[in-house]
């Protein structure tokens, strides 16, 4: 995250989701979105298609069996069986450049478990 003189949060809950965008001097940084009870499908083609939103330079990522990452974005889907169906966590540095895909991954693997039990996985 950049520096700046004032830092925000938007933050959303449902039942289901949590979402939240973080912002630096009103300029979006980080967009973190969960949804658990999704119907499974595969990360991969649906991103190459464009069905997902934008990637820069996607590649797969071992984080799970169903997860890509790019420079500024990853998506991960993940068995959720006490909620019933998948587990979905979206995260995305909107206005960052360069690669942050090592940095991303890094942080995605490590937050999973806690994403899981969060959502009741």
């Amino acid at each position: 995250m950049p520096s700046g003189a004032e830092l925000s949060d938007e933050p959303w809950v449902s039942d289901n989701s949590f979402s939240c965008q973080i912002y630096v001097d009103g300029l979006m940084q980080l967009a973190f979105t969960e949804h658990s009870g999704q119907r499974k499908f595969d990360v991969s083609a649906d991103a190459k298609s464009g069905r997902l939103g934008g990637f820069d330079r996607l590649r797969a990522s071992d984080v799970s069996d169903n997860a890509v990452i790019s420079h500024t974005r990853s998506v991960v889907m993940a068995p959720c069986p006490k909620a019933g169906r998948n587990y979905i966590l979206d995260l995305e540095l909107p206005n960052a450049e360069g690669d942050h895909s090592d940095a991303i991954e890094r942080f995605v693997r490590s937050y999973l478990p806690t994403g899981l039990a969060a959502m009741g996985c």
